[in-house]
């Protein structure tokens, strides 16, 4: 006689089988029942920011007052973003958020003050493209970790861009004009707003983005993304 359990046990080897328990870096087998992404030693290779990175430290004029970045982008770091947002490895939020999470706490930011969260939203064409986005997959759980107002719709790309990584610095300025508009002004009108993205380079995406919600009344906007790339610190 067949059980549920010994189906349940039957179906969780075929997916072992089929999607082996391997770290998504080196490819160790981490015998975790996929409750891990990452093995202790490559875990150990993801470098966090010293220093929460800041409004302060940033050089030129930004339409944010904050900015806070989790880890730098490293080579290992670099894999798994671009794993995260390119090859559909959209569980890897699993293991982001968490990281966040930690990072946030021991330097005490006070990210449950902020009203909204949203993240950078994709063009509507990249959307239905890639089918997720990103950004989103962690700005969701943060903001059920932080009740704090998610709110997914609050910006709209209007304007279909060239990715930014192959552009020079100068040109990501040019390249993010003009790229978002808001669905509802009313909707941040004296809020203060969390923006939420996979990784930092200039700051030109989430400048622009930041402009379009001051100039519809935020009264705050900060800066919450996974990795920053440069010399930011």
């Amino acid at each position: 006689m067949v059980t549920y359990g010994m189906l349940q046990a039957f179906l969780q080897g075929a997916v072992e089988l089929i999607f082996p328990d391997n770290c998504l870096l080196c490819r160790q087998f981490l015998n975790s029942r996929h409750q891990r992404q990452l093995c202790t030693q490559c875990m150990g290779e993801l470098v966090f920011n010293p220093t929460p990175f800041s409004r302060q430290t940033t050089t030129g004029a930004f339409a944010f007052e904050e900015a806070w970045s989790v880890c730098l982008f490293n080579e290992p770091a670099q894999k798994l973003v671009h794993a995260f947002k390119y090859n559909s490895k959209t569980s890897l939020h699993k293991t982001f958020v968490p990281l966040m999470i930690d990072f946030l706490d021991r330097h005490r930011v006070p990210l449950q003050n902020f009203d909204l969260m949203a993240p950078i939203p994709l063009h509507p064409s990249r959307l239905r493209e890639r089918g997720y986005n990103q950004s989103a997959l962690l700005s969701l759980p943060l903001s059920r970790y932080y009740k704090i107002l998610h709110t997914e719709n609050l910006l709209i790309r209007q304007k279909m861009t060239p990715t930014q990584t192959e552009l020079g610095a100068k040109q990501r300025w040019t390249n993010m004009e003009g790229a978002f508009r808001i669905k509802s002004p009313t909707d941040v009108n004296g809020r203060s707003v969390v923006l939420v993205d996979d990784l930092y380079t200039t700051g030109a995406t989430v400048h622009s983005a930041a402009e379009v919600l001051k100039k519809a009344g935020a009264a705050r906007v900060a800066v919450l993304t996974f990795s920053i790339a440069g010399t930011h610190l």
